[in-house]
C-alpha cells in the first residue's frame, strides 16, 4: 500500500509540475490591459477625465517574449488615447542597449515622462545617461528627483493640471525621497518611481497616487499574498544581490495616506517565463464618482472601478 501511495504521489506531482511549466510558458504570451476609473483621495474637478497610462519594466532584449510584449504594449496604448504616459524604468534588460525602433512609438504622445530603474544603472552611470539621451530623442522627459507641473488641454478648451514627482531609482540608492516633504499643491500630485521599497522612507501624505514597478509581481510566484515571501522568485533574486526586499509586491495598496499601485511590468528578466504574474499595462481615468463609500477610507478598493482585457500575442508578434 505504501509503495502504491508513493507511486500515486509521484504521478500527481509530475502532472502538477507539468501543468505549472505549461502555465509558466503560456503566461508571457498574454498581456493584460488593466483599465480603471480612479477617484483620488483628494478629488479635484480640474483633473476629472484625465487619462493616464503606466508602463514599466520593458526589459527590451531580455529573455523570452520581452521585446515582443513591449512592442504590443506600446501598440495597444494608442487605443487608450492617454493624456499622460508614465514610464517606470528598466527599458533594456541588464542595461544592455540594443538597436531597436521599439520605443519610437512614444514620440507620438505629447506628455511622456519616465524614471530610471536598476537595470538602467546595471552598466554604470555613463550607460544610464546614454539611456536617458535615447529616451529624450523619443520625446520622453526623464525625471531624476524632480517635480514638474503638467497642464493638459482637454476637449472644448478645458484643462487639467497635475504635479508629477519622479524619483531616481530607489533600488540602487539614487533616489531622494526627502524632496517630498514639500507641501501638497492644490491640484493632484502623482509620484513615479521604479522600486516600491522607497515607500518605507516617504513622508506621510506626500502624494495622492504613487506608481511603481520593479517587482514583476515575483515573476514566478506561488504565494497568494500581495507582499513578498519565500514563494516568490523575486525573494531569492533580492537575496542574491544583497538588496532589501520591497514589502509591497503587487497590486493596489493604501500606504502613508496615499493610493499605491505596484505593477507586474511588461518584460522578463533572468527567466524566460512568468507564473501567476501576467505582464501588464495600467490605464487610468480620473473620475471622482468612481469611489465606493461603503468601503473604509484606507481600503484602496474604495477609490477604484477596474476591468481587465487580456491580449494574447499572435504568432507574428512573437517573432
Amino acid at each position: 500500500m505504501r509503495g502504491a501511495a508513493r507511486q500515486l504521489g509521484a504521478i500527481v506531482g509530475s502532472i502538477g509540475a507539468t501543468l505549472l511549466l505549461l502555465l509558466a510558458s503560456r503566461e508571457p504570451r498574454q498581456l493584460l490591459v488593466r483599465r480603471a476609473r480612479l477617484a483620488l483621495p483628494r478629488p479635484r474637478e480640474s483633473a476629472t477625465g484625465l487619462r493616464l497610462a503606466f508602463l514599466t519594466d520593458f526589459h527590451a532584449g531580455g529573455p523570452g517574449t520581452s521585446t515582443q510584449l513591449s512592442r504590443t504594449a506600446l501598440h495597444l496604448l494608442a487605443s487608450w488615447r492617454p493624456d499622460l504616459v508614465l514610464l517606470g524604468g528598466d527599458y533594456f534588460d541588464q542595461g544592455n542597449m540594443v538597436d531597436t525602433a521599439l520605443f519610437d512609438e512614444l514620440a507620438r504622445y505629447e506628455n511622456v515622462f519616465g524614471v530610471l530603474g536598476n537595470h538602467d544603472y546595471r552598466r554604470g552611470t555613463t550607460n544610464a545617461q546614454a539611456i536617458v539621451r535615447f529616451l529624450e530623442a523619443r520625446n520622453v522627459r526623464v525625471l531624476r528627483n524632480e517635480f514638474v507641473t503638467i497642464t493638459v488641454e482637454r476637449q472644448q478648451g478645458a484643462t487639467g493640471t497635475i504635479e508629477l514627482v519622479g524619483l531616481d531609482d530607489p533600488y540602487t540608492g539614487y533616489d531622494r525621497p526627502e524632496i517630498l516633504k514639500r507641501p501638497l499643491p492644490p491640484h493632484p500630485r502623482l509620484l513615479l518611481a521604479h522600486a516600491p521599497s522607497v515607500v518605507e522612507r516617504l513622508p506621510v501624505g506626500c502624494s495622492d497616487l504613487a506608481l511603481f514597478g520593479h517587482t514583476h509581481w515575483g515573476q514566478v510566484r506561488l504565494s497568494p499574498s500581495r507582499t513578498i515571501g519565500l514563494l516568490d522568485a523575486a525573494w531569492y533574486l533580492d537575496r542574491w544581490r544583497h538588496k532589501p526586499h520591497a514589502r509591497l509586491q503587487r497590486g493596489w495598496f493604501w500606504e502613508k495616506g496615499m493610493l499605491v499601485y505596484v505593477s507586474a511590468g511588461i518584460g522578463l528578466t533572468q527567466l524566460p517565463f512568468r507564473l501567476f504574474a501576467s505582464p501588464e499595462i495600467l490605464c487610468l481615468e480620473l473620475d471622482p464618482d468612481a469611489h465606493d463609500l461603503q468601503r473604509a477610507c484606507d481600503d484602496p478598493l474604495r477609490y477604484i472601478r477596474s476591468s481587465t482585457v487580456r491580449h494574447t500575442l499572435q504568432r507574428e508578434e512573437r517573432r
